[in-house]
């Protein structure tokens, strides 16, 4: 019990390793200090104290204008976009017992990419480039996207139930099949449309203001907390199906349901800041290396590492080929990918060494 925070209440009690809180408390601080920097780099840079100030005493000027106006809304919204797609990866890889499983690499990514784009396609007016509804409906396109390749995924997948191999599998021809249909919308899309949907597509912050903010922080927080309640079921689907059974679990049940829980997050950060690519694969992978497997440690901590990954491959983005603004995707795939192949290596080793 020493190592353990234990708080009880009547019925209700609370019991969380220290480690796990300590690794928690330092990674939001890192996660605050990253914000801090995102505000305080950029053509002109403003110092973390003087940042800190404008925030909590708001004030007049060019300083205030930079930081609350044009830097805070774009951080957020990185922020957000990389906690809702490190949550989907780690719900994901509970899911389909497989550390490779991520929101991209399966076809949710890709989908909702596909729900967004039709909703670009459908109601952007070509003579003056304006959305002719509004941009809030965005989100619910990216999720019907990402709803139907859950959907598809899971009826091709079940056989007397479903296996994670078959998910998988499925899961890969399905984003390849969404990768298809976003070139054809891209390419008889609206000419001047192509250009920013190409950009778009990569993934990028660039251009967010405060209404994406309002978008996407209710979504994220609802499905959060869904989320949270979903933890003891997620550490159950992370046993064997047999034992998942004997617990009293409806498996295939919540095993769909998380798995729409999943796309629902990143059809938020797609519909928001476009096709970026694994930070659902790494966030969760870094959160189990630095605390144990549980569940109610990895979904939380996946949520801010991923958000820290977003943040920082933002600055990256935005500082590193001044005056350029590149997309952030091409940061985090820069990073992910090689990841990728050293998680595929590492698995194949291990199964090599089972045999």
């Amino acid at each position: 019990m020493k190592n353990l925070l234990v708080a009880r209440k009547g019925r209700m009690s609370f019991i969380y390793e220290k480690r796990s809180a300590l690794i928690f408390v330092v990674s939001l601080l890192i996660c605050i200090f990253s914000i801090l920097l995102s505000l305080s780099i950029g053509q002109k840079h403003i110092s973390i104290l003087k940042v800190i100030q404008l925030l909590f005493n708001g004030g007049i000027g060019s300083d205030s204008f930079i930081v609350n106006v044009i830097r805070l809304p774009r951080t957020l919204v990185a922020l957000l976009v990389g906690a809702s797609l490190g949550l989907s990866g780690a719900i994901l890889q509970g899911v389909v017992k497989n550390p490779l499983a991520a929101p991209n690499i399966i076809g949710i990514t890709d989908s909702g990419s596909v729900g967004a784009l039709v909703f670009l396609t459908l109601f952007t007016d070509p003579k003056n480039n304006a959305l002719t509804i509004s941009i809030f409906y965005m989100p619910l396109f990216a999720f019907a996207g990402a709803f139907i390749a859950v959907l598809i995924v899971y009826l091709l997948a079940y056989k007397k139930g479903v296996t994670p191999y078959r998910l998988i599998m499925i899961g890969i021809a399905v984003a390849g099949a969404a990768k298809a249909i976003t070139s054809i919308l891209i390419i008889n899309g609206p000419v001047i449309f192509i250009k920013e949907a190409q950009l778009w597509i990569t993934g990028t912050v660039y251009g967010t203001n405060w209404t994406h903010v309002t978008i996407l922080l209710p979504w994220f927080l609802a499905l959060f907390i869904v989320t949270l309640i979903y933890t003891r079921e997620l550490n159950i689907q992370n046993m064997d199906d047999g034992i998942s059974v004997g617990l009293g679990s409806s498996v295939e049940k919540n095993r769909f349901l998380l798995m729409i829980l999943s796309a629902a997050l990143a059809s938020g950060a797609v519909a928001v800041g476009g096709g970026i690519s694994f930070v659902g694969l790494i966030a969760p992978h870094i959160c189990r290396k630095l605390t144990n497997s549980s569940f109610g440690n990895v979904l939380p901590l996946s949520a801010i590492i991923g958000g820290i990954i977003m943040v920082l491959s933002d600055i990256a983005a935005r500082t590193l080929l001044f005056p350029l603004d590149l997309p952030v995707g091409i940061f985090t795939a820069g990073i992910g990918a090689p990841f990728f192949v050293y998680l595929l290596l590492k698995s194949q080793r291990a199964i090599r060494r089972g045999f």
